[in-house]
């Protein structure tokens, strides 16, 4: 993947990298959302692999990926879920990106 797509690769998450109160994580949060618009699928195809190279690099578990591609006028939409089987990870994922 080139530079330039790296760079505008945005990701959202529903687990913000956040420590609970008494600085253990619990586990609540640890799935990461990403929806990101490309210009052409093939960039889109060339992030999920980028995603999904990461997740695996970090999973010390099996992580759940679902991805799904859509063509919108002209754009490619990818939303992506990441399971993780801890916290820990999903945050040290997010650090990654």
């Amino acid at each position: 993947m080139s530079n330039n797509l790296a760079q505008r690769i945005e990701q959202t998450s529903r687990c913000g990298s956040k420590s609970k109160a008494n600085g253990f994580f619990d586990g609540s949060e640890s799935a990461v959302n990403i929806s990101q618009v490309f210009v052409s699928q093939q960039e889109a195809e060339q992030a999920l692999a980028y995603f999904t190279l990461q997740a695996k690099q970090i999973e010390s578990e099996p992580c759940e990926i679902y991805s799904d591609i859509q063509a919108q006028e002209n754009v490619f939409t990818l939303t992506l879920h990441i399971q993780f089987c801890c916290e820990v990870e999903a945050v040290l994922f997010q650090m990654k990106m």
